[in-house]
């Protein structure tokens, strides 16, 4: 919240109005943060986002949350305050680590698992790019454009997640709590990617799934160079924390979107007993 305070300074020593323009360049904090801040300022005030990450792209800058983190858990403080404007160059891609494109490589997957199965497929046909030059040579622009459109699809039919569009929060009830208790060692993505193996496993557990999904989320992850398993060393009772304080809880109990099969999830499953292995 400092980082807003911050924000906050800055947009009155500008002079902003509410006919201003607030301009979000960078990675998803900034957005989520200049959005927050957008929102709240002046009871609200237009923002474009412009994401230079992947998973920016694909993820955060489309849907119009906005928020910050707390302590004691992952987005417990927000708005809904969508860009007027979402501007996206791939060529940014070029810029960004190895580690980085990975990390958004995980959204790009879950978009697939939830709402594309000939995404998921296309990925797990490019299994096994361990290096960054296999990496930069895949097309970008065709991978946005395939993932970006799973969102926009979901956050057309259901803008403010009264249903269809809790499916986006396939792989992030877990994993947000393991990137917590990692004290955000984890990036985001690898923890969504650990998530989607978690919750995977779980739904075949309860049914909802039919056996074999675990296996082959956890084989496309593994090829793209993500991790698939809850670290050693993370505190359990931490993930059990942060799970209880989930925003998804609801009646004391956590819901999950849990996978069906490769294009269909189910949204709102309660989960009473999580298991951790």
């Amino acid at each position: 919240m400092d980082s807003v305070q911050e924000l906050w300074n800055a947009f009155l020593e500008a002079k902003i109005e509410r006919g201003s323009t607030v301009v979000a360049l960078g990675g998803g904090v900034v957005g989520d943060l200049a959005g927050f801040a957008a929102a709240t300022f002046l009871r609200g005030v237009n923002w474009v986002n412009v994401p230079t990450s992947l998973l920016a792209m694909v993820d955060s800058s489309l849907g119009g949350k906005t928020g910050a983190d707390l302590p004691q858990g992952k987005n417990l403080v927000g708005a809904f305050h969508a860009p007027r404007l979402v501007l996206v160059d791939p060529e940014t891609l070029s810029t960004l680590p190895e580690v980085e494109l990975r990390n958004g490589l995980a959204e790009v997957i879950k978009h697939g698992v939830i709402g594309a199965p000939e995404l998921f497929r296309d990925l797990t046909d490019l299994t096994g790019f361990q290096n960054l030059s296999g990496l930069s040579g895949l097309d970008w622009t065709e991978i946005v454009r395939r993932a970006m459109a799973v969102k926009i699809k979901i956050i057309e039919e259901d803008p403010y997640e009264q249903g269809l569009r809790q499916s986006l929060n396939f792989g992030h009830t877990i994993g947000h709590a393991v990137e917590l208790a990692s004290d955000f060692t984890l990036r985001h993505g690898e923890a969504v990617a650990i998530g989607m193996v978690a919750e995977a496993r779980l739904a075949e557990e309860m049914g909802v799934a039919k056996s074999g999904l675990e296996k082959k989320i956890t084989s496309t992850l593994r090829g793209l160079g993500l991790p698939t398993e809850i670290p050693p060393g993370l505190d359990e009772k931490r993930i059990q924390h942060a799970l209880q304080r989930d925003k998804k809880k609801s009646g004391g109990v956590v819901r999950f979107a849990l996978p069906v099969r490769v294009g269909e999830v189910r949204v709102g499953v309660e989960v009473r007993n999580l298991p951790f292995r």
